[in-house]
């Protein structure tokens, strides 16, 4: 494999680009862990959300971690819940269930799908001894009402913040931590840029570090990596460039076979990829695609105007930003040559997503395969099923492979 970024250390070893990223993916990952130790002093807040207003419990001290589903089920989850819900939903109660979230102040979730509301009615009965921080997110996000509605409940959710932590929230500590994370919104960004050229796994390790690690820490160490220059590694060299849909961030075992079938990520469409540290502005004139939140005005109406801005996830609405014209475009400007969706088996909006998004593909001739994650792993037949649809793309002689 080549290397890259090449950086002589003190006792002479050369550190490649690869080392590089392996260094950086261990030492988020120990800081990740330590976060969510009970007693820890940075004191975590989990959510459960494409749609979360982070700063606002930054600013009160907490340090916010997405709740990723895990492969282990310890069978505390499944009491309470249908069985038709998908897993990364169940998994996050069973997690809690099983005393693994025992170090998180508290657990924040946005009205977004039916098992998230499932969830939010649950959670204080089966987990009272980890506070629920639940607003509403409007479901069509255009328009005044929908502004209104989504700042009287950032305003009260503030408030209950606040009562929790017994720690006011001022406009001050909201814009500092909307500093912090505008900075980091910038560095993913960046990171996006260098997508393709690195393995899925080491992009997608990074990018869900982004989730789980303090800001500070994160924005300090993808700095200091992305401040040399990457190298493919040989494995990419003939690779298919690929854009990625899906709930959360996909599952680590789409990944590897993405790595094995030798594949590039050109972009995605994850809840909690792409989109979600990008802000679309609705004026079309703005030369500008991308805006971060203002750290000058009204600190809650700037967040509520990001919220607002993002491209809708499946569960939302906005007539004018359509999803299925947002993913065309990536493929045009990233030049990617096929789309794999990658839904949570019993996720419905993304199912619904699925069909509208695949007869706008059908249109231009995208190939495009879809995949249904489970609980369980499925690393042979996502390698074999991905490896399968990169090398039909690469002979040229690929139609749409659908479930």
């Amino acid at each position: 494999m080549r290397s890259g970024g090449r950086s002589g250390s003190r006792s002479g070893r050369i550190v490649t680009g690869t080392d590089r990223i392996q260094v950086a993916r261990h030492r988020l990952e120990d800081a990740a862990c330590e976060l969510r130790q009970t007693g820890n002093p940075h004191r975590a807040l989990g959510f459960l959300t494409a749609y979360a207003p982070e700063e606002l419990f930054h600013a009160a001290g907490l340090n916010p971690v997405f709740v990723f589903h895990t492969p282990e089920d310890h069978g505390r989850a499944r009491a309470h819940l249908p069985s038709f819900v998908c897993w990364v939903v169940a998994s996050a109660l069973d997690q809690a269930l099983a005393g693994q979230l025992d170090g998180l102040t508290g657990f924040a979730l946005g009205k977004s799908c039916d098992a998230t509301q499932g969830l939010a009615d649950l959670w204080p009965r089966c987990v009272p001894h980890i506070p629920l921080f639940h607003f509403g997110m409007p479901t069509r996000l255009d328009g005044a009402a929908a502004r209104a509605y989504l700042l009287a409940e950032l305003t009260s959710l503030r408030r209950r913040i606040q009562d929790v932590t017994g720690r006011p929230v001022s406009d001050d500590d909201l814009r500092g931590s909307i500093a912090t994370y505008n900075q980091t919104r910038a560095l993913v960004r960046e990171l996006y840029t260098h997508a393709d050229e690195l393995s899925p796994t080491s992009f997608y390790a990074l990018l869900r570090a982004a989730h789980r690690t303090p800001k500070a820490i994160y924005n300090q160490h993808l700095a200091q990596l992305l401040a040399q220059p990457f190298v493919p590694p040989t494995s990419l060299d003939n690779g298919v460039r690929i854009v990625l849909l899906g709930p959360a961030l996909g599952d680590p075992a789409l990944f590897d076979a993405l790595d094995q079938a030798g594949a590039r990520v050109a972009g995605d469409l994850f809840d909690l990829g792409e989109r979600y540290f990008a802000l679309d502005v609705s004026d079309v004139s703005d030369a500008s695609d991308v805006s971060d939140v203002n750290e000058d005005g009204d600190p809650l109406a700037s967040l509520a105007d990001r919220l607002l801005a993002l491209t809708p996830t499946p569960s939302k609405h906005d007539p004018t930003r359509r999803r299925s014209a947002h993913l065309l475009s990536l493929i045009q400007e990233r030049k990617a040559a096929g789309v794999i969706f990658a839904r949570q088996k019993y996720c419905e909006p993304h199912g619904f997503d699925r069909v509208r998004m695949g007869r706008a593909l059908d249109q231009v001739e995208i190939p495009y395969l879809s995949l249904e994650l489970e609980q369980a792993s499925q690393a042979g037949q996502l390698s074999t099923r991905v490896e399968a649809f990169c090398e039909m793309i690469r002979e040229n002689l690929c139609p749409s492979i659908r479930a």
